[in-house]
């Protein structure tokens, strides 16, 4: 797997240098960007409210939910993502800067990487846009990254997102059982053995091999 330095990606400083990648619709025609979320896009006036405000649209499909703050994302942004050596967040971006949502990969490892926190944040004129986010991003995991299998988890009812998976190309691979609690205003699932179950929907582990990847997309990854 090519050794990217993920965490040097995210400690750029100069907009000009920020790590961009061209999302590409049916035709090739670039219809926007997936930007990273580097230093040099911390302090961008808005940011931190769009993830903020996406992040608590999104909370019923989280494996933690609690009311996200500004205050919080801040904290999470400067003190756990872009530090950690495992995991790159990404802004989608149409042509004019327009923020449209975030997708992101974590356990980024040998051989492998797991789409995360996957949000549409809000809507735009481009067909299928978090289809072809999910195209643009797999390419850069199986050829950028190198990885052999590409990986995600999601909540068994989540229909719409489980649908747009499998047009990527992902299979189940499991169905693992899940325990919900709550305390103090914060729901927490956690991964159980079926006995122990109680909250009435699984969570799916997916994957996708680079080669099915291939087979599905055959234009999207070069051959050599």
């Amino acid at each position: 797997m090519t050794q990217v330095d993920i965490v040097s990606l995210k400690d750029n400083a100069d907009p000009a240098g920020r790590l961009r990648l061209p999302i590409r619709d049916d035709s090739g025609m670039h219809v926007g960007d997936l930007q990273c979320i580097d230093r040099s896009m911390l302090d961008e006036r808005g940011l931190v409210d769009d993830l903020t405000t996406w992040r608590n649209q999104s909370m019923p499909f989280f494996l933690t939910q609690f009311r996200a703050t500004e205050e919080r994302t801040r904290r999470w942004l400067e003190t756990i993502s872009l530090p950690a050596a495992d995991r790159i967040l990404f802004v989608i971006c149409d042509h004019g800067g327009n923020r449209l949502g975030n997708f992101g990969l974590c356990n980024i490892r040998l051989g492998a990487a797991e789409f995360d926190n996957v949000i549409r944040g809000r809507a735009s004129d481009v067909r299928n846009l978090m289809f072809h986010c999910g195209m643009t991003m797999l390419e850069w995991m199986f050829s950028g990254l190198g990885a052999e299998t590409a990986e995600l988890h999601v909540f068994s009812h989540n229909e719409k997102a489980i649908g747009l998976y499998r047009r990527l190309g992902f299979a189940v691979a499991e169905s693992l059982p899940l325990r919900r609690t709550e305390k103090e205003g914060t729901v927490k699932y956690s991964l159980v053995d079926r006995p122990d179950a109680n909250a009435g929907f699984d969570y799916l582990r997916m994957e996708l091999p680079r080669e099915s990847f291939r087979q599905v997309h055959p234009a999207a990854l070069p051959t050599g």
